[in-house]
């Protein structure tokens, strides 16, 4: 089972959900805002995607696209809507972060 830190008022996460449900796939879904996921996990995507790993849409990305992981990282436990999503973490470690059907289907089904 995946956990997918998320938000359900997110209209990706909402598609994210309507996905999993539709294929069968059995997940855990994490309250990213209350909850995020391990530090791990987002210092790597912070390390490996750059600023692409932050909300593009966030009222601070375009201050913040420059500054650097740890910065972000410091500002994604001050406001977890930074934080691109939604986030999947499997048991064993692997991770992928964003919504994009054939990803899912690749790394899901």
């Amino acid at each position: 089972m995946v956990d997918v830190y998320c938000k359900k008022t997110c209209k990706s996460c909402q598609k994210a959900f309507r996905w999993l449900d539709e294929n069968g796939v059995e997940y855990n879904f994490v309250d990213y805002t209350k909850q995020l996921p391990p530090e791990r996990v987002i210092r790597e995507a912070l390390e490996k995607m750059g600023a692409a790993a932050l909300r593009k849409r966030h009222r601070r990305f375009k201050e913040l696209k420059d500054a650097g992981p740890d910065v972000w990282l410091e500002e994604i436990r001050a406001d977890p809507n930074l934080l691109g999503r939604p986030v999947l973490v499997w048991p064993d470690g692997r991770w992928h972060m964003g919504f994009k059907e054939e990803d899912w289907r690749r790394l899901l089904l």
